[in-house]
């Protein structure tokens, strides 16, 4: 039988032989079977010529069968089970060579044949695509799975969304502003201070290492990395159990580059230039970002660096905005090393490092802006205003094997940040702490299984506030957690999944003395423990309707050393922590050409945080009263053709609280805890395989709900504004060129935390966001 069937082969590669030498372009679009027993075609067997071959690969390096091997203007092929493929008696030349499978993004490369055998040494590797929920894989509960996996709302900024919009905006809080459904506008500075996700505090990881300061923000959580060293960003969206302190509000994890495996060396270099169109001068920018990136044998590596310079930043009628807290006149530099070895096939080491620098040094400084009239502006000065980050060192230790079935995560991690306040005072914060972390599952019948994670955190937490002289501003604080939690999935059939998982966690609270003014605080020790959950349930019978349901509690000690610096005693704010509880209801699915996701939340706490200045300008008092928070989030996506994607990101939330603590929530939310409505519109148009132009479009509404005798902090009215970015793209062999415009009509607006903090700080806040501004890049992949 095996015979006959070579015999059929032989026949039939002789037939096709005959059909291309009368017609050429005919051939070119007969596909081909992977599973014939003849795997190497004949294309050019009459002239001289060379053989093409090589192996193509996933990124674990499993080949990949019946991949579609294009030679432009020649012919085409399909490799076999083993990955491999090889085209025979092709014309000396340059070729274009196009490799596509479904559900992969597609590799275009452009050779040259000009000896007998052209035969790629390293692997070819496909990168999965990222177009559908059910092909991202996160890592947000601790466990890798799919997102449609998940019973919760997650927001997923991958790779080629996150290239896309740095180079129209790389401020990282803008980024996310427009992906995040519920996440506060940005404040376009070096500071996120307002920063909340539904209206709660959120915790920023880098790899799973915290950058957040909740004992005395710092507010530069957002931006202690540079987005070229970023590979995907994962959003939990409200309150998780998961990940202990300040997770009140979710969790925004930045996943950094990962090693290409099968290919020795990866490059990637950027160059982007930016200058404002309504009035140019001083204005020019530039940012350079280098990523190496590999497999040698068992060891795999990452290695990037960035370095980059902010012009002046002009509004719409070209005047210099106020630079206090501002990202002009700002210099940068990011350095991101991964070293990785595989110690035996199931057990694999990495160590991590990453620096982050950015500094302010300005030749104007800030006038005070008169609220509803007049914005506080730059003027020029003989004085250098500083501020920004001096640095952010973090540094990893991460283990994974698998033992039996039960696979091991361990990481040992050290991170260390100094913010500075221009010539105020300073941050000083580092982290010490260790995750370990087990999954280990069991099979339930035939179809049924159940996931056990379970582990426990260690973290050691120092935070102080002093002046620029190194005088104390806050006393040294200092928190030791110790955290248990076990977490159990549960898949019923293929339909249903289950979730649900406690934490406990042991705190322990130093703070010590604190001298101003000739007053001394004796330090204090405190001692309090944490106990959350979360239950959840998703029904994925039906793709186009996958509903969810969740409870998760989340808690936060909160900005102890804001009021600890007034040389309050600890005893006298009862530093527990603030649990909230966070309801949702959701559904999510994909109908034909579209994909979309329907949340609405819902989240109490007994303790919500509320600030108000003082009569010194500057000082702010807190309060902590109950609250109550509810909103509907909505992303949908629609590719109606394969040129076309259309997608929206919708966001609203409202609240109330208790004032008088009496369970009557009558009283508004302000205006630094509730964000405007937002809506995000994007259009992205693939014009060839090598151009696409993406247009977005940005909306957040106006929010006045205090009468003007109660105006202070979050409580000024809210006017909104209107955003249009334009970017477009073209690739060219391994070169993509890349022009954007931020701000593309010039939008004359007040960014919203101008507005929140209105004129509080005798209005230095108070200032006007960006004119159009224009960026020209470039990016060559080796």
């Amino acid at each position: 039988m095996k015979v006959n069937q070579y015999k059929t082969a032989k026949i039939t590669a002789a037939l096709l032989y005959f059909s291309y030498s009368l017609s050429p372009k005919v051939y070119a679009e007969i596909p081909f079977n992977a599973e014939s027993p003849l795997q190497v075609y004949s294309l050019h067997a009459q002239q001289k010529g060379g053989n093409i071959s090589g192996r193509i690969v996933n990124a674990e390096g499993k080949p990949l069968a019946n991949v579609r091997i294009q030679l432009i203007g020649v012919g085409n092929t399909v490799s076999d089970k083993g990955g491999y493929f090889k085209f025979e008696g092709v014309m000396y030349g340059k070729y274009e060579l196009v490799i596509s499978l479904e559900g992969y993004e597609n590799i275009t490369q452009t050779i040259e044949v000009n000896e007998e055998n052209y035969q790629f040494v390293e692997p070819l590797v496909m990168q999965a695509a990222r177009h559908h929920l059910d092909e991202i894989v996160v890592t947000a509960s601790r466990l890798a799975e799919h997102i449609d996996e998940v019973p919760s709302s997650i927001t997923y900024i991958g790779g080629k969304t996150l290239d896309q919009q740095r180079q129209i905006n790389d401020n990282l809080p803008s980024i996310l502003m427009q992906k995040v459904p519920s996440i506060s506008p940005s404040e376009e500075s070096q500071n996120n201070f307002i920063a909340k996700i539904r209206g709660r505090n959120f915790l920023v990881l880098i790899d799973g290492i915290p950058q957040s300061t909740p004992l005395r923000n710092g507010g530069r959580d957002l931006r202690t990395i540079d987005a070229s060293a970023i590979d995907h960003i994962e959003v939990i969206n409200g309150a998780t159990a998961m990940y202990g302190n300040g997770a009140a509000g979710g969790v925004i994890n930045y996943i950094t580059k990962k090693p290409k495996k099968g290919k020795k060396l990866s490059s990637s270099t950027y160059l982007n230039n930016s200058l404002s169109l309504v009035r140019p001068n001083e204005t020019y920018g530039y940012n350079i970002a280098q990523v190496f990136s590999g497999q040698i044998g068992k060891w795999d590596y990452v290695l990037q660096g960035k370095m980059g310079r902010t012009g002046v930043v002009r509004s719409s009628d070209g005047t210099v905005v106020s630079p206090f807290y501002g990202l002009g006149e700002t210099k940068s530099y990011n350095t991101l090393a991964k070293i990785g070895y595989q110690i035996a096939p199931n057990h694999h080491v990495e160590v991590m490092g990453n620096y982050y620098r950015s500094l302010q040094d300005s030749k104007y400084i800030g006038t005070t802006g008169k609220f509803g009239e007049s914005p506080a502006i730059g003027i020029p000065t003989n004085t250098s205003i500083n501020g920004g980050t001096p640095y952010n060192k973090a540094l990893h230790l991460k283990y994974d094997g698998q033992y039996g079935k039960t696979e091991a995560n361990l990481s040992l991690y050290y991170e260390d940040m100094n913010t500075v306040f221009e010539t105020y005072n300073q941050n000083y914060s580092d982290h010490k702490g260790a995750r370990l972390n087990f999954n280990t599952p069991f099979q339930l019948g035939a179809t049924s299984k159940i996931s056990l994670i379970y582990g426990m955190d260690l973290l050691k937490d120092h935070t102080v506030q002093k002046t620029l002289k190194d005088e104390l501003v806050t006393p040294d604080m200092n928190m030791n957690n110790l955290a248990f939690y076990v977490q159990g999935k549960v898949n019923i059939g293929n339909d249903w999944i289950l979730k649900g998982g406690i934490r406990y966690e042991n705190i322990r609270f130093k703070v010590g003395d604190l001298t101003k003014n000739g007053k001394l605080t004796a330090g204090e020790n405190n001692h309090s423990d944490a106990f959350v959950f979360n239950l959840a349930t998703r029904y994925n019978k039906y793709s186009y309707l996958q509903p969810f349901a969740s409870f998760s509690q989340g808690y936060s000690i909160g900005d102890v050393g804001l009021i600890l610096r007034n040389g309050v005693p600890l005893s006298k704010i009862d530093p527990k922590p603030v649990v909230v509880n966070n309801f949702e209801l959701g559904v999510n699915g994909k109908i034909d050409v579209w994909d979309y996701q329907l949340i609405g939340y819902y989240s109490t706490s007994k303790k919500g945080t509320t600030f108000a200045e003082t009569s010194v300008p500057g000082n702010y008092e807190l309060s902590q009263v109950p609250q109550r928070i509810y909103g509907v989030e909505f992303v949908a996506n629609v590719k109606p053709v394969q040129w076309l994607t259309v997608g929206t990101v919708l966001g609203y939330m409202d609240g109330r609280q208790d004032l008088k603590n009496e369970g009557n929530f009558k009283d508004k939310l302000d205006n630094s805890i509730i964000s405007p409505f937002k809506i995000n519109l994007n259009v992205d148009v693939k014009l060839s395989q090598q151009w696409n132009v993406y247009l977005q479009y940005l909306h957040l509404g106006g929010r006045n709900v205090f009468s003007p005798e109660e105006y202070n902090y979050g409580k000024y009215p809210i006017s909104g504004y209107n955003l249009v970015d334009l970017q477009t793209k073209y690739k060219y062999q391994q070169f993509t060129f890349s022009f954007s415009i931020n701000n593309l009509f010039n939008a004359d607006y007040y960014p919203i935390h101008a507005e929140v903090r209105g004129a509080t700080n005798e209005g230095r806040y108070y200032i006007k966001g960006s004119g159009t501004m224009a960026s020209l890049g470039v990016q060559f992949d080796l």
